[in-house]
């Protein structure tokens, strides 16, 4: 099987976790979502595209920053406080402190499986309409490289040990049939918009960051890496 492996660093990053807004706190790899929504913005996608992906990375650190967030709040009559109103949006703003998770100089690679026309767009766009940036739009990205790599299933036990020593996201039913453990997350993916409502899919993932694989799985030999695809594409890959 054919897949497009690219492989990224970013100085500083924060991949938001839903509902943390007193502390805005961070997934430790980007989250599935973060990485389909980049994908389409850089090839300009008008409707949705099926794709799969295993993303994989570590941080060398962590660093809580406090930061002043400004935000849209309701107009509090009834209390003896100073806000600042914006009668046309009938809205006040306000202000808190707030702290922010930042990981530091975080390597990723990323693999993608999807249609090769769209690989080809994401290619010739990436570096044509803004600097890349995952997550936040001031989290800078510097893409080392990209290409497509050959993958092949290969089957880990006793007698053949592969130590994981990086971060990596799996589907949570491939973790526990590999006999895996880690942070399980159920993570939003797509959407329908129903009266105006966003309803989300959500996939059940795990973060492992170490462990020992007992079963099958892809693997890319050159960067010693398993992969477990994430998503809803379901072509060869053997498309390029």
């Amino acid at each position: 099987m054919k897949l497009f492996r690219i492989k990224a660093h970013q100085v500083m990053a924060n991949y938001r976790k839903p509902m943390s807004y007193n502390f805005v706190d961070s997934y430790p790899l980007p989250p599935i979502s973060t990485i389909k929504g980049w994908f389409h913005t850089v090839i300009g996608a008008k409707d949705y595209i099926p794709i799969s992906m295993s993303i994989q990375g570590i941080s060398s650190s962590v660093a809580y920053d406090l930061q002043k967030m400004i935000k849209f709040d309701r107009i509090r009559k009834k209390e003896k406080i100073d806000q600042i109103i914006l009668p046309d949006f009938k809205k006040a703003l306000s202000q808190s402190p707030t702290y922010v998770a930042n990981l530091f100089e975080t390597d990723l690679i990323i693999y993608l499986l999807t249609d090769h026309e769209h690989i080809t767009t994401f290619q010739e766009n990436l570096f044509t309409t803004e600097y890349p940036h995952i997550g936040r739009n001031e989290d800078l990205t510097r893409i080392d490289s990209m290409e497509w790599v050959e993958v092949q299933e290969k089957s880990f036990g006793f007698q053949n040990a592969h130590t994981i020593d990086y971060g990596i996201y799996i589907n949570r039913s491939k973790g526990l049939e590999m006999g895996l453990d880690g942070l399980n997350f159920r993570m939003p993916f797509k959407y329908e918009i129903k009266n105006d409502i966003r309803y989300f899919n959500r996939l059940d993932i795990m973060y492992i960051e170490n462990g020992v694989p007992n079963g099958e799985c892809l693997y890319d030999e050159k960067e010693n890496r398993i992969i477990d695809l994430i998503g809803d594409y379901h072509g060869s890959g053997n498309l390029c």
